[in-house]
């Protein structure tokens, strides 16, 4: 997906908790490739949504991949 889409569709659904499963998912993507501050910041957010959608499995695969980068 391009940055400048992936960050229009995250700033549009940022205001609406049903979106949190989507939310997930995209955070993780713009983590992909990203510095690596930005890349924990991402990781943080898809963490938390994945939390939120009550995607257990995800969200312990993306808190793994947070402590990996330095983010816990």
């Amino acid at each position: 997906m391009r940055r400048e889409k992936l960050d229009s569709e995250l700033i549009s659904l940022h205001q609406r908790a049903e979106a949190a499963p989507r939310l997930s998912l995209l955070h993780e993507a713009a983590a992909e490739g990203a510095e690596p501050g930005a890349r924990r910041f991402h990781l943080t957010h898809a963490w938390v949504f994945a939390l939120v959608a009550g995607e257990e499995a995800r969200a312990a695969r993306l808190e793994q991949a947070l402590r990996e980068a330095g983010g816990l």
